[in-house]
């Protein structure tokens, strides 16, 4: 069944208003909208930076993977300092190094902050002062680009600037002990300085390494001064590695040596996580959660508990696969159930490589594609990627996070991999471990060979809705739509059908379509059910999942419908024709009604010759043979009547003499082998007579001569080119 390309406007709506841009805390509402439970973290640096000496700095380093939530604590702890009344009022500075773009600017653009921070906020006499002796030191960094080394405060001349003002001449003047000076005058300042100045440092984490490398350096070689508190926020292994990249010895204990405490951010508890994805769902277009398919909530709780929730380790992550999710689910709305959408969205975030490897190769997790070619069984497939897949579950970091819920999406590499799975599904369901949804969810839309289950749905429980989605059918589908539609029938148990007994007739009916009758020519006989087998199956499933005791009624209803003569011819030799009772379905006539059944199918079957709707039913053949058995009293009179309509009769001969076919060379033909139905249509002689007749028109092609020469001959022949064939 096709899919519309644009959704509708609520849907688009949704998809583009409702992203989340993870934007951090603010400091006047952080405390409130605290969702991690880190209040109690925040208060332990708050604490250590309300002891920052008047004779020395303290530097407090907040140490988290990136999107662990960082910058929301500094939010926290700023909120916090504020609002001590015992504390006296801090100055806070934010400094953001990312933003400045030039690692030769940085420790100018960082003091000339704090100096800008200072007299911008405190007009007293020492305030000024202190603005401008850190104003005057920064002013040095104008002139001579520096690189703060280690101890003791040393520089090392990069280039010579020239400028105007109190700083000029070469760059000789400005020896060592002059920039000591300068910073010896700014102590000096800060000492008399009666508010703590709180430096807020974000983002280091999102430097280059040589970035790194200066900023660390910095805060390293500032970090001393008096009165100033420093809370600087970074991924402590990433900044550690860009250090080990610049040959920076003992990189792993630097830190050390410039953080006085560093604290490393809790790790995401289970009930914050828990929290958040509840807070995500709840945030989600409400018909993204519309109950769609058997078991979908159990299924999402599966999901969680076999790994989601261990490979959503930070809130960004959350963030990102839901911001995925708002983008995919309305493009697979019903026909992936939501779980596996989640899933899959989970997997393109946090475990690429793994996802990359779906994309590229779905075999290795779900055996064959629909069309894909291959002599190997879907178990032997996904078994030779097993190395792959292990390659593929290390490079994404959360290894065995990520294993979990492939092994909960496919179960059967769970089980090539001798583990279990919760996530045992069906294509009804919309499970992706059917390899036919996994290719629906992969291109994120329907194609023509895809059935779906929203039509099918449609089809079900709007009467009105149930042309269209059959205009909307095609050959690659149809077929499969009618078997869906049991499967579909039966999971709803009734929800939204109003109008059983209605439906499963209207079932029966599209047998007939000339789509489905086309399909049928089509298809070998040997590779799949009769359509009107699937039919009856589908018809089944419905009415025992609604009312089992409606199933006789219902059969009877087929049976006498004047449109569905091939499921009525079906029905009929079912219930009246001994030993063809091939199914136990349900389907059956009661013995009572059988006068009346066989009379009103007779009549509907000879209405319809004489409409010539007849010869372009989907099993023509069927129907013929079923007459001749259940009432040849009425054979002479439909004889007839084809014969008016063709007097050449090469239909009939087609369709009666039919229904034969093999591997060898398809169709063949010959009188029936029960010879009481040789002459219920018409006398054997005079068939004979007539396919003589035909056999002289030179114009005769096969198949339609090997029929009528198999009447003359009595022999068993193939009508591709009349060779004799073998029962």
């Amino acid at each position: 069944m096709g899919k519309k390309n644009s959704q509708s406007e609520h849907a688009i709506k949704h998809r583009t208003s409702d992203v989340d841009y993870d934007v951090p805390l603010k400091a006047d509402s952080a405390l409130k909208q605290d969702k991690l439970s880190r209040k109690g973290y925040a208060e332990i640096a708050a604490a250590a930076l309300r002891k920052v000496p008047s004779s020395a700095g303290l530097v407090v380093s907040i140490e988290g993977a990136w999107g662990s939530g960082k910058t929301s604590v500094l939010a926290m702890i700023e909120a916090l300092l504020l609002e001590d009344e015992e504390l006296a009022s801090p100055l806070i500075v934010h400094f953001n190094p990312w933003l400045v773009g030039d690692k030769d600017a940085l420790l100018r653009h960082f003091l000339s902050r704090i100096a800008s921070a200072v007299k911008l906020n405190d007009h007293s006499r020492y305030g000024k002062k202190v603005a401008r002796e850190i104003k005057a030191y920064a002013k040095v960094f104008d002139l001579v680009k520096l690189i703060p080394g280690a101890e003791p405060w040393a520089s090392m001349i990069k280039s010579v600037v020239e400028a105007a003002g109190e700083a000029t001449g070469a760059v000789s003047e400005y020896k060592t002990p002059d920039i000591e000076a300068y910073k010896l005058r700014v102590e000096d300042a800060l000492r008399n300085f009666d508010r703590p100045i709180i430096v807020f440092i974000d983002d280091i984490d999102r430097l280059f390494p040589l970035e790194v490398f200066e900023m660390v350096r910095i805060i390293k070689a500032v970090g001393g001064l008096p009165r100033l508190g420093y809370v600087v926020a970074w991924d402590s292994v990433y900044v550690g590695s860009a250090l080990e990249k610049l040959g920076v010895p003992h990189a792993a204990s630097y830190l050390d040596k410039i953080v006085q405490v560093r604290m490393p951010l809790p790790s995401l508890s289970l009930v914050a996580r828990r929290k958040l994805i509840e807070d995500a769902l709840d945030g989600l277009d409400p018909e993204a959660l519309r109950h769609r398919f058997r078991n979908q909530d159990d299924r999402l709780g599966s999901l969680y508990h076999s790994g989601l929730r261990d490979l959503l380790e930070q809130p960004r992550d959350i963030a990102r696969v839901f911001n995925a999710v708002r983008m995919m689910e309305p493009l697979l709305r019903d026909e992936i159930v939501f779980a596996d959408i989640l899933g899959l969205a989970a997997l393109s975030v946090k475990a690429p490589a793994v996802f990359d490897l779906l994309r590229k190769k779905p075999f290795l997790f779900v055996g064959a594609l629909p069309g894909d070619i291959t002599i190997l069984k879907p178990e032997d497939l996904i078994k030779e990627g097993a190395e792959e897949r292990r390659i593929a579950f290390e490079a994404s970091g959360v290894a065995t996070a990520a294993k979990r819920v492939v092994h909960f999406l496919f179960p059967r590499v769970a089980s090539a991999d001798d583990s279990l799975s919760l996530g045992k599904g069906t294509y009804v369901e919309g499970n992706i471990s059917h390899p036919a949804k996994l290719a629906i969810a992969l291109q994120l839309s329907l194609t023509d060979g895809d059935v779906s289950i929203k039509a099918a749905r449609q089809y079900l429980q709007n009467p009105a809705r149930r042309e269209s989605v059959v205009t909307g059918l095609t050959s690659e589908n149809c077929d499969e739509f009618i078997d869906l539609l049991g499967e579909v029938g039966e999971s709803l148990r009734g929800e939204g059908i109003a109008d059983l007994d209605e439906l499963c007739v209207s079932i029966t009916r599209l047998v007939e379509k000339p789509l489905l009758v086309e399909r049928a020519k089509k298809n070998r006989r040997g590779l799949r059910l009769r359509i009107e087998d699937m039919a009856l199956r589908a018809v089944s499933l419905l009415a025992g999942a609604m009312d089992k005791e409606r199933i006789a009624a219902i059969s009877k209803l087929i049976a006498t419908d004047s449109v569905a003569l091939s499921c009525a011819a079906e029905v009929v030799t079912r219930s009246y024709v001994p030993g063809r009772d091939r199914y136990s379905d349900g389907i059956e006539l009661h013995d009572e009604d059988k006068v009346t059944v066989l009379r009103t199918f007779s009549e509907n079957v000879l209405k319809a010759a004489k409409t010539e709707a007849l010869l372009k039913m989907n099993h023509v053949s069927f129907i013929l043979w079923t007459m001749a058995r259940v009432a040849p009293q009425e054979c002479p009179a439909l004889f007839s009547v084809l014969k008016e309509s063709d007097p050449t009769l090469d239909l009939f001969a087609l369709y009666y003499l039919g229904g034969t076919w093999d591997s060898t060379k398809g169709d063949s033909y010959s009188l029936p082998r029960d010879a009481s139905l040789h002459e219920v249509y018409c006398p054997l002689a005079d068939l004979k007579s007539h396919a003589i007749t035909r056999l002289q028109d030179a114009n005769l092609q096969y198949p339609e001569r090997a029929a009528w020469r198999a009447v003359v001959d009595e022999k068993h022949l193939y009508g591709v080119d009349g060779t004799e064939a073998r029962y």
